[in-house]
Formats: structure tokens, sequence, C-alpha cells
């Protein structure tokens, strides 16, 4: 709730209920999930299926969609069944790039991406402590290595088959740097196995030549689906698989869910809710998310996390499912990290909370002894790793709290850029200081507030002095454009991601004249200055059922579950907890439905 301090400011206050949501801890949602023989399903029951297709797709996001219009555009019928009230999961709020090596925009722009060094790259970043180049697998196990090889071999070929059928239209991404028009970089450019650090993200292209982004995406899958016969059903929520005689996969039940008043992201099962029994002829594929906002499975398989950008239905449907048909799980404690607000997270844990981007120069973050911690233009996969490091004399985390500190040059010019706001002095997470004495005086204030919420963290007794010390270490690194502690601007995408300034009448020339690392500049010697506190954040979990390069999940030997497939966030990531480059979640979802639907389509009718 928001409550007014003494000096009549409204303050975002945390309820020890949205605390423990937002940290992982709480009631797990309700449901069960399972599979079932036929003989015990509703379809038994009645002597008849409620409906019959071919395909099943369970969810409505970029996996699922990929599903769907490839089985369709293969001659399929397509049943797509979202738990929500509306279409598109996750994806919907992404910025929809995906990650696509050896595409075809690449080889038009005369760009080279062998598979060879492809694989290098993908490897040593997934696996550095496995990755060997001079091993026929690269130092991985055969199915990792095969993932990887078939996800550089099928990504550009499902990308363009579903645009070849008209449901979508692509365009190579460019980078959000200083020109905006320089070609996304990937997120580890420097890495000598990454011979074609740039162009391997494609984007949606709109009508008049734009980014379309996940609006734009499932927009147009949503209106192709519809004009091509596919079957979309929202409020269903797969509760179970049905199995035949063999053990394969032949339909699910659903529960039809009744939205309830004031919910505009689900619905929940109600006295009238109905179970619905659907045949699947070909197989069901699963592209229902992760289960970031299942806090029971985000306490026992996680490290701490605060808030996110998962879709309110990722509740983990398929990680209960797939335990019932001994399938093999992998990456359980693999998050698609980010950070969030602190403050916010807590008091919203469902919500939307990821800073994805952090534009600007002028700008730090340290920890609660006053300590930067991270080079601050990393990516947002590899940044908040650095909030886990585990003090082992002490048992605490070190950096779990961040205090993100940015002067007027920030404010002014990349204020409205998320976490930046438009207005810092009536945002309630946000705390301002006419003095950096004065600042941190009130982030210890803050700190103590909230000690309640964090397991009695406060700021090291040292803190002001350290954080003033450390400022102007920062500010000496900037004017020599060089930071030795953290290589801040020492790579392609630290440079190329800082974007110009988003106030239509920036008060700075940028870059400006005497900017010798355009990734950093000096924290002015005066006020007002301005800070948040930043935890770790999971966009959605990346663990679950494994997979093979056909989509099929598989059991601990390694055989697959006839008739079922799993694709996007739902699956255990083959990327490990890598993100190869811009768009490697939609990437992985595009490639592996594409993939999946294909074999589905291809196999014989399960026999019921």
């Amino acid at each position: 709730m928001v409550q007014a301090n003494s000096r009549g400011e409204e303050r975002l206050r945390v309820s020890r209920r949205g605390f423990l949501k937002a940290s992982g801890a709480g009631v797990a949602v309700a449901g069960t999930a399972a599979a079932l023989p036929f003989a015990a399903s509703k379809a038994a029951a009645q002597q008849a299926w409620d409906a019959e297709t071919d395909v099943v797709v369970v969810g409505s996001g970029g996996a699922a969609f990929a599903a769907g219009i490839t089985a369709r555009g293969l001659g399929s019928e397509v049943i797509m069944l979202e738990k929500g009230t509306y279409f598109g999961g996750t994806t919907i709020a992404s910025g929809a790039g995906l990650w696509i090596p050896n595409n075809r925009f690449m080889a038009e722009a005369g760009m080279e991406d062998p598979k060879d060094w492809a694989l290098k790259y993908m490897a040593r970043y997934s696996w550095g402590h496995l990755y060997n180049p001079d091993d026929a697998t690269l130092g991985l196990p055969q199915h990792d290595y095969d993932m990887i090889s078939a996800y550089y071999d099928t990504a550009s070929e499902a990308i363009d088959y579903i645009e070849s059928l008209g449901a979508i239209a692509w365009q190579m991404q460019a980078s959000s740097g200083p020109t905006n028009d320089v070609i996304q970089t990937d997120y580890m450019p420097h890495f000598e196995e990454n011979h074609a650090p740039k162009g391997r993200t494609v984007n949606v292209k709109t009508a008049d030549g734009s980014y379309g982004g996940g609006g734009a995406m499932i927009g147009s899958y949503q209106a192709w689906a519809e004009a091509n016969g596919v079957d979309l059903r929202l409020n269903h929520r797969v509760e179970r698989v049905i199995l035949n005689d063999a053990g394969e996969v032949v339909g699910v039940e659903a529960t039809v869910l009744v939205p309830t008043d004031g919910e505009a992201a689900t619905a929940e099962a109600t006295p009238e809710a109905q179970t619905v029994a659907i045949r699947a002829r070909k197989g069901v594929i699963f592209g229902s998310g992760g289960y970031r906002q299942n806090a029971e499975m985000m306490h026992e398989l996680s490290l701490p996390y605060f808030g996110g950008c998962a879709a309110i239905t990722n509740e983990g449907d398929l990680l209960r499912i797939a335990s019932s048909v001994n399938a093999r799980l992998g990456n359980l404690d693999g998050v698609w990290r980010n950070q969030s607000i602190f403050e916010q997270a807590v008091a919203a844990p469902a919500g939307y909370n990821c800073t994805w981007f952090l534009n600007g120069d002028s700008f730090l973050i340290v920890n609660k002894y006053g300590h930067r911690f991270v080079n601050e233009k990393n990516s947002y996969q590899d940044r908040p790793r650095a909030h886990h490091d585990w003090d082992t004399t002490n048992g605490v985390y070190r950096n779990l709290y961040g205090i993100a500190v940015w002067d007027t040059r920030l404010q002014q010019n990349w204020g409205g850029r998320f976490p930046w706001p438009v207005d810092p002095t009536t945002t309630p997470y946000v705390l301002v200081g006419e003095t950096l004495e004065d600042l941190a005086a009130k982030v210890a204030e803050r700190f103590a507030e909230l000690k309640p919420y964090t397991g009695g963290t406060e700021l090291d007794a040292d803190f002001t002095a350290t954080f003033l010390a450390e400022v102007e270490k920062f500010n000496g690194y900037a004017a020599e454009g060089v930071d030795p502690d953290f290589l801040r601007g020492a790579t392609a995408y630290n440079t190329d991601v800082p974007a110009g300034p988003v106030n239509p009448e920036p008060t700075i020339e940028y870059p400006s004249a005497d900017q010798a690392n355009v990734a950093m500049y000096p924290i002015s010697g005066e006020g007002p200055y301005y800070a948040t506190i930043l935890t770790p954040a999971a966009v959605d979990s990346s663990g679950g059922p494994v997979i093979n390069p056909n989509g099929q999940v598989v059991r601990w030997d390694g055989s697959p579950v006839v008739g079922l497939y799993a694709a996007g966030n739902c699956t255990s990531n083959p990327g490990k907890d890598a993100y190869w480059g811009g768009g490697a979640t939609l990437g992985n979802a595009t490639t592996w439905g594409y993939a999946a639907a294909k074999h589905a389509v291809a196999s014989d009718e399960k026999a019921v």
C-alpha cells in the first residue's frame, strides 16, 4: 500500500504476504496435474471426446504460436488452449527479438556465421566449466551438443517457414546504441569463439518497416491463426495428459475456467468450471511458460529472486505433469535473469518489473558496504549473477541488495527509461538527496525500515565513507575512460547498448565532447542525487523437462514420451545459464516450437 510519512511524502509500503510471494515463498498454486490412462479419463467415462484434433498446443506465447502455426501450415488441425484471459503469455510484453544464428539477413549483408565457430561460442558461454574446443562435442555431453547443433541448423529454417506462410515478417535487429543505427550485438561479443558477434538477432517487421515488439508479434500470429482455422480457446487450464495403453500421449483434460471479477490477467476454477477431454491424434505440444509465478516452486528450486516479468499464468504446469510420465528434468534452478526495483517487486510481486538495459552513463551500483560489485553495463542476464556472491565467513549474500545511484545529468536526459523514473520526486521507490552524504543517510534510513523484508539487512557502519570514496574512484575511471575494476565500456555490448537521451529536449550532447568512454561519465559534483534498491529478478524460469532435437519430452533413459512435446520456458533450456544474444528466449521458443510441430505432424496417429 501507499502510506504518507511525517513529511507528507507518499511512500511505497510492502506487506509481509507480498514479500513472501516476491521472494519465492508462499502457497502453491491450486490445482492438480498428472497423467491418466485413457480408461480413467473423462473421455472414457462419457464414451466420447469433447473435441478431437491432430495437434493440441498448450499456451499462446511465442513457443506455442510457432508450434500451432507450423502444424497448421503443414496441414494438421490444431486446437490451442490458453489458460489466461488473453493470448500472448509473456511474449506479448517482450521486445520480440529472436536470436537466430546464420540467418538469411546476415547472408544478404555478406556476414558469415560458420557453424563450427557458432557452436564453440554457444558451448563456451553455456558450459564454460566443460568447454574443450579440441573435443568432438566441445567437452559437452552428447545430448547437450546435439541440442545446440540442432538449434544452429533449425532456427533460421523455423523463422523462414513461419514467414513463408504469411504469419509474420522479419528484419535484422538494430542496436539501441548511441547512434541507434548499429546492428544488435551478442552478449559476449568479445569471446574469441564469436566470429559473428553482430546480426544474429531478428525482430518483427511491421507494415511501415519499424520494429513491432511483442504485441505486434502476437497480433500477427493470432490474426493468421484465426484466418487459417486454428481453434483458439481462452480460459482452458490443462490439468493432465491422457495416455493410451502403450504409454503414448493421446490427449489432455482441461478445466474451462470462469474469470474472476476484477481479474484482468488470469481466471480461476469455480463450482461452475467444466472439465473437457480433448483428443490429440498426432501429439500435444506445451508452450506454457515456466514457473516464475509459482511461489512454491521458486522457493524450492531457485536462488532468491524478487519479481520479474513473466505472465501471471506461468505456474509450472508442465513441470507438474512431466513428473508423472517419468520425464527427465534439467536446469531446474535456472532462470532468465534481470534486475528489479526491490520495493516494487515486494509490493506487487506478480507485476512487470524488469530493468533490462541500464541506459545512460553517469550512474553506478554499490552494495551494502558501499562498493561497486558489477559492470553496470553488462547484459540483464549476467548482471544479476553478481547479486548472489556468497560471503562464506559471515553467511550472507554480499550483493543481494544493490543501490543504484545516479545524478541530474542522467535524470534529465534518460528519465522515463525504466528504471529511471520520469519524476523521481514523486516516485515512492526513489530516494533523493541534495548531497551524496544526504543520499547515503536516506539509503540507510530506508534499509532500516525494510529490515523486516530483507532478513535484517542493514548498511555497513562505514557505508558512507566507502561509498564516497567509490564515487570518487568511479569518476576518475570515467574521466580516463578505463574501468580497471569491472571493464565497463570495454566490450562492444557495453558501448552499443547505452541509448541516447530519451528526453525530447536533452540538455546534453551525447556522447559528450569530453567523454572518454561512452558507457561512463563522472557523477556530478552538484546535487540532487537519486538512488533506488535493485535486486535480482527472474524474467521466467528456464528449467523443466528435457527435450530432444525434435522437441519431444524425453525420459531419464533418453527415450521419448511419444506424443508429448515442449518448447520455450517450460523446458530445460538447451543454453543452460547463457543468454547468447538478444532474443535468446524467443529464439529457443520459436526453434523448438517449430521442430516439435514438424515432428508431430509427420508422426503416426496414436491409437486410443
